[in-house]
């Protein structure tokens, strides 16, 4: 039996755990045992090129966090965390000419780097904001994400001294229990609930120069992390499976654009929607699919609550979801999240056939 699931789809840099055994040794913690059981092999994570399911990463630092009884484990980690031992990316943030260069190239590499979402730079006259947020599909990831946000604000550090009091920080994960190594090392300002992951600069830091910048090898790192996004889609996929990944990227936003979706792929609306005709399907098919995979994969897997699982996948309420739902498998949430995932498939099955 394959151990592959559709949360494997996302992958991550393997890097980023390259210290982590040695640390959690500090704890008491064999992280072998672990990655056997997520099947992770060790050795990957000491890779500078290597990629790894995203959602088994997460969930080591999730377990390894909870085995410590500590929920700033990833902090502390990141803090002995050797920058540059993520690979291209991670050099790339030491090389960086300006802070400008920085969130830019944050900006242009996130979403490959650590399979981000929605990542914005807005830069205005006050301040440049970088937005993001993690699929919705990657259950247990506050650890993770408290992981990269402090080796970013690492990073910014070594360019412009203390970010303490100038660099605002905002982060999607619940209150922790006690905040005070959050503030030393993110930042004092910083909110956490919030609806996107996110770093606010003031603008007047945006062109001071990086004591540690190389401008050649900041555009190799460029270059190269670029390359490597094109050999992904070297082998491109049939057009319909490109749309369906392109709403899997966006499956928590409400609404899904067909201007929006049809520029991406550089077509008209009624091409775009003509070549889907060909394939026998619509956008809005290929999107009830995709919330029916991810829906069913976060209720097996996952211990979120129907509530979470219904805004992660963008419905507008709980009861929208529970509607699809029954509509899908005949049965409710809970019952669904309970039941053989064999019976959930065949159920959805005949009331396909049926339709």
């Amino acid at each position: 039996m394959s151990n592959e699931r559709i949360n494997d789809e996302l992958m991550t840099v393997a890097g980023v755990g390259s210290t982590l055994a040695s640390f959690a040794e500090g704890y008491g913690i064999d992280i072998i045992p672990i990655c056997r059981a997520l099947h992770i092999h060790p050795d990957d994570l000491q890779s500078l090129t290597a990629r790894i399911s995203l959602d088994r990463m997460c969930r080591l630092f999730e377990t390894c966090a909870l085995m410590a009884d500590d929920e700033s484990l990833a902090l502390k980690y990141a803090a002995t965390f050797t920058l540059g031992s993520s690979g291209p990316f991670g050099y790339g943030m030491m090389t960086a000419p300006t802070v400008r260069h920085f969130l830019q190239f944050l900006a242009d590499h996130l979403a490959f780097a650590s399979q981000a979402r929605s990542v914005r730079l807005d830069i205005g006259e006050i301040d440049a904001v970088l937005s993001w947020t993690l699929s919705p599909l990657v259950a247990k990831r506050d650890q993770y994400v408290d992981l990269i946000v402090a080796l970013h604000l690492r990073h910014l550090r070594a360019i412009i001294g203390t970010v303490e009091a100038t660099v605002a920080v905002g982060l999607q994960r619940p209150r922790p229990r006690h905040t005070a190594l959050f503030r030393q090392q993110i930042s004092r300002q910083i909110s956490f609930g919030m609806p996107v992951n996110s770093l606010h600069v003031p603008a007047r830091l945006l062109d001071h120069p990086n004591p540690q910048g190389d401008e050649t090898l900041f555009k190799l790192m460029d270059i190269q992390l670029r390359a490597l996004q094109s050999d992904m889609a070297i082998d491109e996929e049939a057009f319909v499976d490109q749309v369906r990944r392109y709403i899997r990227q966006r499956i928590a936003e409400p609404t899904l654009a067909l201007d929006r979706i049809s520029a991406y792929f550089g077509l008209s609306e009624r091409t775009f929607q003509r070549r889907l005709a060909d394939h026998g399907t619509t956008l809005n098919e290929l999107r009830d699919e995709e919330r029916r995979r991810l829906g069913l994969a976060l209720l097996r897997d996952s211990s979120l609550s129907i509530a979470a699982i219904a805004y992660r996948l963008g419905y507008s309420a709980p009861s929208a979801f529970t509607r699809s739902v029954y509509r899908w498998y005949g049965a409710a949430p809970k019952a669904v999240r309970q039941g053989p995932q064999g019976d959930a498939e065949r159920s959805a099955q005949r009331l396909n056939e049926k339709s």
